[in-house]
């Protein structure tokens, strides 16, 4: 009897172990194929990135130039005045800066291109003995003697005819000196995007030229990269004639340049 039920027992076991050892071979071998292509997208990934990374291009590089004259001149002029009190150096100063805005009004400078571009107020020290308590201060007490007051306006000047007027009046009107005249190009993107044609037309013909030389055909451009050269132009003797009321800055051209680097595909 009791042998009968353990082997009636045994037999009920058997189909669930069974059951078990076949579903860990499913999960075995599914756990395999999942490797297996998961190792070959990284190779076919791999292999697409290094590639890519050699590529079939031809890399140039071009340049493209354009002249202008410069159109707008910007200056500063600036009002010193140094008086025994505050007060009256900021209003003899006052006075100065004053004259100066009304001459360049006259002149046809509108006022949203005359702003002021700083102000301050720098107190004159000197060492006094005389009239000091020289026990208290034995190498003598350093004083306030007088104020300096200094307002600076920026100009622009938008007709090349008058900065020499501009300049010379200015200072016979109060001002007591000028300085960071620099010259710009008002439309300055229009001549940029000229220059930056000019540059890539250059370059996509040199690689035509090496495409040929080659047997092959260029294709279209998979990388761009510019470099531009800001235009700058510095006042120098020769920059000058004439003096007095008869100053004369002469103008001269700017160049613009864009350099490009250009990839193209290569069929």
């Amino acid at each position: 009897m009791e042998a009968q039920y353990f082997e009636k027992e045994t037999k009920m076991e058997n189909p669930l172990l069974k059951g078990l050892i076949i579903i860990g071979m499913i999960f075995l071998v599914i756990s395999i194929f999942y490797i297996f292509f998961a190792i070959q997208n990284v190779s076919k990934e791999t292999r697409y990135i290094g590639a890519d990374s050699q590529g079939n291009t031809i890399n140039v590089s071009g340049s493209g130039i354009v002249y202008a004259v410069p159109d707008v001149a910007i200056a500063t002029f600036s009002a010193i005045t140094e008086e025994p009190t505050l007060e009256y150096a900021l209003s003899k100063n006052k006075e100065k800066i004053n004259r100066v805005i009304d001459f360049l009004k006259r002149q046809g400078v509108n006022a949203e291109d005359i702003k002021t571009l700083d102000f301050n107020i720098y107190p004159k020290y000197e060492w006094q003995k005389t009239g000091i308590d020289l026990t208290v201060y034995p190498l003598g007490k350093r004083v306030i003697t007088s104020y300096e007051a200094v307002e600076s306006l920026e100009v622009i000047i938008k007709d090349n005819d008058q900065i020499g007027r501009i300049i010379q009046g200015s200072i016979d009107a109060g001002a007591s000196q000028t300085s960071n005249l620099k010259f710009i190009i008002s439309d300055e993107e229009s001549l940029k995007k000229e220059a930056r044609e000019l540059a890539i037309a250059n370059a996509k013909t040199k690689a035509i030229d090496i495409a040929n030389s080659l047997g092959l055909r260029i294709g279209n451009a998979s990388d761009f990269s510019e470099e531009y050269t800001i235009p700058t132009y510095i006042v120098s003797d020769t920059s000058t004639t004439g003096s007095g009321n008869n100053l004369e800055i002469i103008v001269k051209e700017n160049k613009i340049e864009v350099k490009v680097n250009i990839s193209y595909d290569i069929k």
